[in-house]
């Protein structure tokens, strides 16, 4: 195990040379992907507008949505209230909390340095952590990080006041914390193993926090550096950031409101928080626009080359309509289209960002408000009408709301959604 630290460790003094090696392969991959895209019918902005009336009717203030989409059929749609007190509308071009979506920034920057020669993802990730993450005889794998198919316990059924059985008392108790990434690990390690790794599918942000450090250990450099110095910056997503354990958002956006568990209590101004607790699995910022332009470009090959992106986007199925690759959730919607991304659930804001895999086609959905299932399950209504068009099935999507239950409880894990 050492000496596989110690390599990788000697290799990523040459990470400057090796990061233009990966970009002129990333663009070789992706002019090779420029196939003409198979016509699809146009985004129907207005099935987009209910869906998101629809978003607000189930219980958040607003909502917002752009599409993205090569052929011009693109635009934006916001309904409802980014703030309560003042009764003002739904920034559409406001900034966000996007959960869970930064589990695909991660998976990113661990399949370049997969690329680059310095990770393997079939060897086990103890070898490329701190002493002690992991136990040293740990055989979970790099890819097993990235599927969830560890069987790490999620950590964050553990944080302070998750147990109290209220949960805006319970979020009150962690929301200004700072905490040791690998304190949160250990956390998970007290309650075993929760299966054979490799031998099933289990979510758990444990997952992604261990690729967080894996990630600044190999790099010797802070994530947040790394993630602005490989994706941020290149991209030039100028409202996308990492700044834990800053507690603002940065930049315009609407106020995010967490659910009462008891609804006939006011809606709860959840937006000031560390997010420490959620770190690399959750903690990242962005806006619609950058992260449509985040999809195209991975989709164009512009992140990774051919062979890593065809790794990540491998998935195995999940449930009816929906599978899990290397950090990246697919969907097969109601009219056959298969579609790739993440959505999110932090405290205050729910959100779906997807891609086509051609890349011609993009929209991102954000609510401000958490704490309720059914404002999820609106949202991914939302999908059928940007990739559809209008001739989305209600059988189908009957289907798809079902599923998104099972993904909300996923993405909520800790939190009760």
């Amino acid at each position: 195990m050492p000496s596989r630290r110690s390599s990788s460790r000697s290799r990523a003094l040459a990470g400057a040379a090796a990061l233009v090696a990966i970009a002129s392969a990333a663009l070789t991959a992706g002019t090779a992907n420029a196939t003409p895209a198979t016509a699809a019918p146009a985004p129907d902005l207005a099935g987009l507008r209910q869906a998101l009336s629809g978003v607000v009717s189930a219980g958040s203030p607003g909502a917002l949505a752009l599409v993205s989409d090569h052929a011009g059929g693109g635009g934006t749609v916001s309904v409802g209230t980014g703030d309560l007190a003042a009764g003002t509308p739904v920034d559409a071009k406001g900034q966000f909390r996007v959960g869970s979506i930064t589990k695909n920034l991660t998976a990113v920057l661990v399949l370049q340095l997969e690329a680059q020669h310095l990770v393997d993802l079939d060897a086990p990730a103890a070898g490329y952590l701190p002493t002690g993450v992991l136990p040293a005889d740990s055989p979970i794998t790099v890819r097993e990080l990235l599927d969830h198919t560890s069987g790490l316990y999620d950590y964050t059924n553990d944080l302070p006041g998750i147990l109290v059985g209220d949960t805006v008392t319970g979020y009150q108790q962690f929301r200004y914390g700072t905490y040791d990434p690998a304190d949160l690990v250990a956390q998970a390690l007290t309650h075993g193993s929760q299966f054979t790794p490799g031998s099933q599918y289990g979510y758990s942000n444990t997952n992604f926090v261990v690729l967080g450090l894996l990630v600044e250990h190999i790099t010797g450099k802070p994530y947040q550096q790394v993630l602005d110095e490989r994706i941020i910056a290149p991209l030039g997503l100028a409202h996308t950031r990492f700044i834990v354990p800053k507690t603002g958002i940065g930049g315009p956006h609407a106020i995010g409101y967490l659910t009462e568990d008891d609804r006939t209590k006011p809606l709860f101004d959840a937006t000031a928080q560390t997010a420490s607790w959620i770190w690399t699995a959750g903690a990242a910022i962005s806006s619609t626009a950058d992260l449509n332009a985040y999809w195209r470009a991975l989709s164009a090959g512009k992140l990774l080359p051919k062979a890593q992106l065809a790794e990540m986007e491998a998935a195995r199925a999940i449930d009816s309509t929906s599978g899990y690759g290397l950090g990246i959730r697919q969907y097969t919607l109601s009219c056959g289209t298969r579609v790739y991304g993440h959505d999110g659930i932090v405290e205050g804001y729910q959100t779906y960002s997807y891609t086509t895999k051609d890349g011609s086609r993009q929209v991102t959905v954000s609510a401000d408000a958490s704490n309720n299932t059914a404002v999820f399950t609106a949202e991914r209504a939302a999908l059928d009408p940007v990739f559809c068009g209008r001739s989305a099935a209600p059988a189908a999507q009957r289907v798809a709301a079902a599923d998104s239950v099972r993904v909300a409880a996923e993405e909520a894990a800790g939190v009760t959604p």
